[in-house]
């Protein structure tokens, strides 16, 4: 069975990862003009990278909750399906345990424990990877914060420049994403949807680029789905004997 020091060994990528990108989440949340501490209190209660830094410009701009209730469940939906795959059945422990190990569920964990066989997977593995990749994300966020209200003492109001991080975030994203699985219609539905956000503007910005988004790729896939369906078997026609 894998143990604890198997799964310090196996979250180091998702470590230097996860460090890298909280210090610039913890920047970007001091730019917006939010106290340090929220950084440590959103990466334990909320600890979604892609939430988190949407949630910044939402909250800083005093959004309502459900403008932010409504943009959550549109990005973090997909954590319905890691769960539905997830091997809670190898966590032991009280309830506490359980739900955390649900929890700490993100892209990255998920995708690790997935390529791991899960009959040499013990609940102490699962259960350390997830506290160590979560560790990481909350010491990077709240070093990020930190140092970003250190730079407010020495840039003043400059320090809002640092926004630019979560544009530059997600452009990179967006070419990663292109490079690996290059689809125009994907391509063109978000520029669309982004075209949107901008028109209607104001608080709802956010939230009609994502509904215009989402109805255009269930649509764009069934339309695809319905091309692609196999096609019924021709009746075999009848042979006839020789005579």
């Amino acid at each position: 069975m894998q143990t604890v020091g198997d799964a310090a060994r196996d979250a180091v990528p998702i470590v230097i990862g996860y460090v890298t990108l909280g210090l610039a989440a913890g920047m970007l949340l001091v730019a917006q003009g939010l106290s340090w501490w929220w950084a440590p209190v959103w990466s334990l209660v909320i600890y979604s990278g892609t939430m988190q830094m949407l949630l910044v410009p939402l909250a800083g701009g005093g959004e309502s909750l459900a403008t932010i209730a409504l943009s959550t469940g549109f990005v973090s939906g997909r954590h319905v399906f890691y769960g539905l795959g997830f091997p809670l059945d190898r966590v032991r422990g009280g309830l506490l345990i359980r739900l955390y190990a649900v929890h700490a569920i993100t892209d990255e964990v998920y995708a690790l424990l997935a390529a791991r066989d899960r009959r040499t997977m013990s609940g102490r593995y699962l259960v350390s990877v997830e506290v160590i990749s979560h560790s990481s994300w909350v010491a990077g966020t709240t070093v990020g914060a930190l140092t970003g209200t250190a730079l407010v003492s020495l840039v003043g109001e400059r320090i809002e420049l640092l926004s630019f991080v979560l544009t530059a975030l997600f452009v990179v994203l967006a070419i990663e994403n292109w490079r690996n699985h290059p689809d125009i219609g994907v391509l063109c539905l978000g520029l669309v949807a982004g075209g949107i956000g901008l028109a209607v503007g104001g608080s709802a910005a956010l939230l009609s680029a994502l509904v215009v988004l989402a109805v255009g790729l269930v649509g764009l896939y069934a339309w695809r789905g319905r091309g692609h369906r196999p096609e019924s078997p021709e009746p075999m026609s009848e042979r006839g004997t020789a005579a």
